[in-house]
């Protein structure tokens, strides 16, 4: 069988056993091309078209082939009688062709009118030579399609970044303080809460003192400053009272509402580069403490 891909009108020649390993479906040698052969199905010339070569003949054509050539015949005839009855009468060496065993017949050439004896197809045979040959699409996987992958790979993109947004909301709204609204806007949407950012590393405790006060009172002055550029939550102060092996007798945590002055908002943050004092009073009856410690954090 033949058949000729659609895509280069090569022709190539296909066997059952390519037809059925893919319902038809194969692969052109030429250009790669995938098509179905069973849709594409060439004709072959049939081999009556092409001049038949004489049928064979009976079997009696063995005793005609040992009889001499038409010259010698005619010479045979012109010979005496005699002659003629004493060949008549010589034995015939003729041997007999067996019934069963006729001879050899070539078969029909497929592209040649001749008498002549049949040679082999060179056009079909440099034909088949030039065609690169035909292969079944054992691994060929059908077309996927590729958009509805593409499509949840964005949507998978638009929801990691907003994610990252909202986890990362307090350092956008610093490095874009112009983003601030928008991110305070869809905090209120999803429930979250923009906070103002921590970065105790950028506060000091530029001077700090503390002194015994009336009534069992122990007075505490400190200088705070904010070196970020920009405003920070405000952080909690520790203050622990030593003794003379600078063992800690007494440690309180102090919130920004317990150190600020008043009328300071707390929720407005620690301003950028900008300092606050701190003067407040501690409560330390019968303690014998002779120092302290005071540090900044963030619980």
């Amino acid at each position: 069988m033949l058949t000729r891909c659609p895509q280069c009108a090569t022709t190539f020649r296909v066997t059952p056993e390519q037809l059925k390993a893919r319902q038809g479906r194969v692969r052109c040698g030429a250009c790669q091309e995938v098509f179905n052969a069973l849709d594409t199905l060439v004709e072959e010339m049939p081999l009556s078209a092409v001049a038949a070569p004489e049928p064979p003949a009976p079997p009696e054509i063995a005793f005609h082939a040992a009889m001499p050539e038409a010259p010698a015949l005619e010479a045979a005839l012109a010979a005496p009688e005699s002659a003629t009855v004493a060949a008549a009468s010589a034995p015939f060496h003729s041997e007999p062709v067996a019934p069963g065993d006729p001879e050899p017949i070539a078969e029909p050439a497929a592209s040649s009118g001749s008498g002549t004896e049949p040679e082999p197809e060179p056009e079909a045979e440099s034909e088949r030579d030039a065609e690169p040959e035909l292969e079944p699409l054992l691994h060929e996987n059908p077309p996927q399609r590729v958009w509805p992958w593409a499509l949840a790979a964005c949507a998978a993109l638009i929801v990691i970044a907003a994610q990252a947004a909202l986890h990362f909301r307090t350092e956008l709204a610093v490095l874009y303080p112009e983003a601030k609204p928008l991110l305070a806007s869809v905090c209120e949407t999803f429930g979250c809460e923009l906070s103002l950012p921590r970065k105790p590393e950028l506060i000091g405790i530029e001077a700090s003192d503390l002194h015994p006060d009336a009534d069992d009172k122990l007075a505490l002055v400190a200088t705070l400053k904010n070196r970020a550029p920009f405003a920070q939550e405000y952080p909690h102060l520790e203050l622990t009272l030593t003794d003379t092996a600078d063992q800690p007798l007494i440690r309180r945590v102090l919130a920004p509402a317990d150190y600020l002055p008043p009328k300071t908002p707390a929720a407005a943050g620690f301003g950028a580069n900008s300092d606050v004092a701190v003067s407040l009073a501690v409560e330390a009856p019968g303690i014998a403490a002779v120092g302290y410690r005071l540090y900044l954090f963030y619980p």
